[in-house]
């Protein structure tokens, strides 16, 4: 019986490659026809999160949804890979949770650039030394990365998709012991996210900040009696051994990615639009704008207020919404908005993030 299993097995995945190596064939004439009718737009996340969405509603099991999603983000990279090699900057060194998002976002088959903070990648997005940029923007528990808003104002790049992922912090050594740990290496949101939990169980262990958790790993590495907060991943790549997981203080914890580019992205079936606006400081004026979107039946899903840094106590408000920019009832909203503001900029129009 089982050796009857396994010839079913081998027959379904004879087929599998036949339909993989056919799709792939097929792309590369999308390619073809894009780059003969002067279609520069190969990478389409508004398309593959159709893609993604459509088969994960089709799905009937027993494989999960977000089985479906992962088998299929690798199909669709690997499948672009043929058309184009995609550059993506992030955050690293190797092992960040930017680096995950990237991997969940854009699938294996590109080639990643790791940088060595935000404005790194800011840069090489903007000089095309990269195609893509994979940024933090906020954490559920800890709020914004004041950071990236400013250099999304100030480069003026387009966000062309976000990605939400769970975070799991893990505290781990070159032993592995609870023992002698006097000093944990993390960054500074992560030990403000583990900071209860320290407290409780390493009271007199010093503190210090690293500019991200991979380097973290590699200063606990270094240094005697120390360890650090990461993610599980960075204990297999920087060969140390995790002493305790799961030791963040809110456990429903998830920070949230950008994409950011040059090019806009297409509308989808599922949409986020972000923009940034001032507005003149009088009675009733953040309530007219509230107005607009809501007469128009428009959601607000965020709304956060951040200094102009060249004025004092003059504050942007940076805005999503749910829809896109191509959206006749989205592009009409925006221009009233726009008109009622001192200062308007969009940001980008996007596929929602798929969880």
């Amino acid at each position: 019986m089982l050796k009857k299993f396994r010839k079913s097995i081998d027959t379904i995945d004879k087929q599998l490659l036949d339909l993989l190596n056919k799709r792939a064939g097929i792309a590369k004439k999308v390619a073809e026809y894009k780059k003969n009718s002067n279609n520069k737009s190969i990478f389409r996340p508004d398309r593959e999160s159709e893609i993604i969405n459509n088969l994960r509603g089709l799905n009937k099991g027993p494989l999960e949804s977000n089985h479906i999603h992962n088998i299929y983000r690798e199909i669709i990279s690997s499948c672009l890979s043929l058309e184009t090699n995609l550059t993506v900057s992030f955050l690293g060194p190797e092992g960040t949770y930017s680096e995950i998002a990237t991997n969940k976002f854009f699938g294996n088959s590109i080639t990643k650039s790791s940088k060595k903070n935000i404005l790194e990648v800011f840069d090489a997005v903007k000089n095309n030394m990269s195609d893509y940029g994979v940024v933090p923007v906020e954490n559920s528990n800890q709020g914004s990365i004041k950071t990236t808003l400013d250099f999304l104002i100030k480069y003026k790049i387009n966000i062309c998709g976000e990605q939400n992922i769970a975070i799991r912090h893990c505290l781990m050594s070159t032993d592995g012991e609870l023992k002698n740990i006097k000093k944990i290496y993390s960054h500074n949101q992560t030990l403000s996210q583990c900071s209860t939990w320290i407290s409780k169980n390493y009271p007199n262990a010093e503190c210090i900040s690293s500019d991200s958790n991979a380097q973290a790993a590699l200063q606990a590495k270094k240094y005697k009696n120390s360890a650090c907060i990461a993610n599980e991943t960075c204990s297999t790549l920087y060969g140390l051994k995790i002493v305790s997981r799961n030791i963040h203080d809110i456990h429903n914890n998830t920070t949230r990615f950008l994409i950011i580019g040059n090019t806009a992205i297409n509308q989808s079936k599922n949409d986020k639009t972000t923009f940034v606006m001032s507005i003149q400081n009088k009675s009733g004026a953040l309530s007219k704008i509230l107005n607009i979107l809501s007469m128009n039946k428009i959601s607000m899903t965020k709304i956060e207020s951040m200094p102009t840094k060249d004025r004092n106590w003059e504050y942007l408000f940076l805005i999503d919404i749910s829809g896109h920019i191509d959206d006749k009832k989205i592009s009409s909203t925006l221009k009233k908005i726009e008109s009622a503001c001192k200062y308007f900029q969009l940001l980008g129009s996007y596929p929602k993030s798929i969880d």
